[in-house]
């Protein structure tokens, strides 16, 4: 199966999905994560969309980055033995598109900063630190590279 072991392994005899890889996507998708709390949370006093974009241009440039994370999130929901196999071949690449996106996101990022003459922002701080987190995370995880490797066998049924 690969370096890891059957402890790693779920129910349909593929690698179990690593909690770092959850965590990816949830700060990869933040920009469509902020819409749908500032939709929910339709109060007038608590605008939570100028917290992480102070202008429309930079909700649109953050949502255009994340949309490229949305395709590994739509295969990894389709990662299921009644998938078809076809989806194999392409999740083995997934890696790269959630790669590309963390490193545009952080340029995006560090240019915001720049142009504020980077003076400090605890939000924009601390979203540069989870999306560098996120990087060396794409880079460095070993689990990761089997992980995408690994897609279930049709159901014998």
């Amino acid at each position: 199966m690969g370096r890891f072991g059957p402890e790693y392994w779920d129910k349909y005899g593929v690698y179990r999905t690593p909690l770092g890889f959850n965590l990816t996507l949830f700060v990869l998708l933040r920009p469509f994560l902020v819409w749908l709390m500032s939709a929910l949370t339709w109060r007038p006093d608590l605008d939570i969309m100028s917290l992480f974009f102070p202008s429309k241009n930079d909700f649109l440039v953050a949502i255009s980055i994340a949309a490229i994370a949305l395709m590994p999130t739509v295969l990894y929901s389709m990662r299921r033995p009644s998938s078809a196999q076809k989806w194999g071949r392409v999740w083995r690449y997934m890696r790269w598109p959630l790669l590309l996106t963390a490193v545009l996101d952080l340029t995006w990022l560090l240019s915001q900063a720049a142009s504020n003459h980077f003076q400090f922002s605890f939000y924009l701080a601390a979203q540069i630190v989870l999306v560098s987190w996120v990087i060396l995370y794409l880079i460095n995880s070993r689990y990761l590279t089997c992980f995408f490797g690994d897609w279930p066998e049709p159901d014998p049924k």
